[in-house]
């Protein structure tokens, strides 16, 4: 699973629609910050976007 940095904490799991004529669908973990700056493309090339809870919740 690709990761938008080694350092940020995941906060999204971005599944993408797969290229015309295969399978696989690319996921990504991804952070806020890089989520809000959508880095990770449109609406029209992702096929779902989890939100991933916290282990480390209070």
């Amino acid at each position: 699973m690709n990761r938008c940095e080694d350092r940020h904490e995941p906060k999204y799991k971005i599944t993408y629609k797969p290229a015309k004529g295969q399978n696989y669908c690319p996921e990504w973990l991804v952070c806020e910050h890089c989520y809000d700056k959508r880095h990770f493309g449109s609406d029209d090339i992702t096929q779902s976007v989890e939100t991933l809870f916290s282990k480390n919740t209070a």
